[in-house]
């Protein structure tokens, strides 16, 4: 991936599994929190941790095998039914074996 060069390149660590673990918050309309927590459930990789059906806010977690993956994950997320934003809060990467 071009740009920043502290975000590793998909194919840096050849041989390594990478893990991509990425805390996403979501925002949807609060009479539409339950539909879109089940929708966001369907995607490939992500779970939804938490709920406030007060403010329509969702915590996201995404698994992803790189930072391509990762990305295309959160715009997959953005592009969902209702979602109003979605952003990046935490991230976390790491190649399989190796420790934090």
């Amino acid at each position: 991936m071009d740009g920043d060069p502290s975000i590793p390149d998909d194919d840096a660590f050849p041989g390594a599994s990478p893990m991509n673990l990425s805390g996403i918050l979501v925002v949807v309309p609060p009479e539409r929190l339950d539909a879109c927590a089940a929708d966001l459930g369907t995607l490939p990789g992500v779970e939804v941790h938490h709920t406030d059906p007060a403010t329509g806010r969702l915590i996201v977690v995404q698994e992803a095998d790189g930072v391509d993956a990762e990305m295309a994950g959160l715009l997959a997320i953005k592009a969902r039914p209702h979602v109003r934003a979605a952003d990046l809060v935490y991230h976390y990467f790491a190649n399989e074996g190796e420790e934090s």
